[in-house]
């Protein structure tokens, strides 16, 4: 059964606690419970900030695998195009706290929130290459995080990595020994009331450009140098250089999900 729990506390803060063993799989259920707990959460005048944690091990597995190129994977609301929106357009800033694992979908989710609070030995990926696709808001949120060179080397080994190898970036706002749920809460009374939520959203936040053609052209001639080229890891690549070249956040989010679709649509047919 997937469902999210919800609790108030008594400084204004709701919990919202993914709950869908074994690893939080945002099924399209779970998508449903998430996006009507958030819709309420947003018109309640008593929540002042949003948590939103996991059960159990971790904080989410991302997507369902039962769901993988079914037309559930993209039915209303899927995570790309309507779950994560809703999120940054919460009124009320919104955290992820995390802890056990956020890899693929349920990374990206924690990524679309304002802020971010994590359990230092949390691991993290953007394992979609594997699947024979792109990360699509992950390759434009991360790079916004973490630059360029380290989203493509994350991104492209596919494999999870511990939360602290990040402390030296704006990818988490909060790292904690334990208890991330309780580290959120704490983060959230320190949060700057009079900031808009929005202004703290990865999506805003300048990519730095610096090195950035470099680092693509340099992850491109390595694979370049394989007998059968990887066209998903190539995909991966073309995905974070839209980041790099559009005129915006939504200019770069558009062309990585063409490529995600091409990709999706070639390995539904079979020639991927």
């Amino acid at each position: 059964m997937a469902r999210v729990l919800s609790e108030l506390r008594r400084d204004g803060v709701l919990q919202l606690v993914l709950e869908h063993a074994p690893v939080n799989s945002l099924s399209h259920p779970m998508r449903l419970a998430l996006w009507e707990a958030l819709e309420t959460a947003d018109a309640d005048p008593a929540v002042r900030t949003i948590v939103i944690g996991g059960a159990g091990r971790g904080f989410s597995a991302g997507g369902d695998y039962a769901e993988l190129r079914s037309p559930l994977q993209q039915q209303w609301p899927a995570l790309s195009a309507h779950l994560f929106p809703r999120i940054e357009a919460c009124t009320k800033p919104v955290i992820a706290a995390i802890h056990g694992f956020a890899i693929g979908g349920g990374f990206e989710l924690a990524l679309a929130c304002h802020y971010r609070v994590a359990q230092r030995d949390a691991r993290i990926a953007l394992p979609e290459l594997k699947h024979g696709v792109v990360p699509p808001s992950g390759s434009q949120r991360l790079p916004r995080a973490v630059g360029v060179g380290r989203a493509l080397a994350l991104i492209l080994a596919a494999e999870p990595v511990r939360a602290d190898r990040y402390a030296d970036t704006p990818l988490f706002d909060r790292l904690c020994e334990a208890n991330p749920l309780a580290a959120a809460r704490a983060f959230a009374a320190a949060v700057d009331r009079d900031r808009p939520p929005a202004s703290a959203l990865l999506r805003h936040r300048p990519l730095e450009r610096c090195g950035a053609a470099e680092a693509i052209a340099a992850y491109r001639a390595r694979l370049g140098d394989a007998a059968v080229p990887n066209q998903a890891a190539l995909g991966c690549i073309d995905a974070v250089e839209c980041a790099v070249d559009a005129a915006d956040f939504d200019g770069g989010l558009a062309g990585a999900k063409r490529i995600h679709d091409e990709l999706s649509a070639r390995a539904r047919a079979g020639t991927g």
